[in-house]
């Protein structure tokens, strides 16, 4: 028995039949193409995802894994706002690669190599501690997670992301919703900051999204 759901890997149960089948049938036709070129399947995967999460009206980025999500979604948050520095919260899990291991607290898996990221970790629900570094002006994303796992289980209070969101539209930073481990239905809502009742700028998510298949 795997009650660890493959790190929260696994949404629907190991070779459930269903996603058998279609894994099965889509690799009998085309298993990989590059995302420069638009195909039916990503449009459909674009609209079924709107449905299903409430966000019809969207843009998708299709990628491998949850890192990879997390590290395009800092990336534009940088591109937007043509700033470099990023906040993010005591105990917090993005991924490995360098980007998002960069916002993740954990030192013992960040390299000197990841050390010219400019990041600032504050503590989980503390609004002062963020507002306090929004109002250098240089920050160009805040990226939370909508439950944090790693750290173990602790979910931000919905006050406190009404008023980052607040925050993060009145000094213009981008405003990450980390959904990886969080999303797809396991709340009770699609996403856990739905119960909250916020609109992020970007989200990302992977996981469950392919019950082990790797995508972003």
């Amino acid at each position: 028995l795997d009650f660890y759901g493959g790190h929260a890997v696994i949404s629907i149960g190991h070779s459930h039949p269903e996603y058998v089948r279609a894994i099965s049938q889509q690799v009998e036709k085309i298993g990989f193409y590059s995302n420069s070129v638009l195909n039916r399947l990503q449009s459909e995967v674009a609209e079924r995802l709107g449905e299903a999460s409430g966000y019809s009206d969207y843009r998708l980025f299709l990628c491998n894994s949850g890192a990879e999500a997390n590290e395009n979604a800092l990336k534009l948050a940088s591109f937007h706002t043509n700033k470099k520095r990023a906040v993010a919260f005591s105990g917090a899990f993005h991924g490995r690669t360098s980007g998002a291991v960069a916002v993740t607290d954990n030192p013992a898996i960040q390299s000197p190599f990841n050390g010219k990221h400019e990041v600032i970790f504050v503590p989980l629900n503390d609004i002062d501690a963020v507002a306090r570094q929004l109002e250098k002006g240089d920050v160009a994303a805040v990226i939370i997670e909508g439950i944090q796992g790693v750290a173990g289980i602790l979910v931000p209070q919905d006050e406190f992301l009404i008023q980052l969101e607040r925050l993060c539209k009145k000094y213009g930073a981008v405003f990450i919703l980390d959904e990886i481990q969080s999303g797809y239905g396991r709340t009770g809502k699609f996403f856990a900051h739905q119960h909250a009742g916020i609109r992020p700028d970007i989200i990302t998510t992977a996981k469950g999204m392919g019950n082990g298949f790797p995508i972003g």
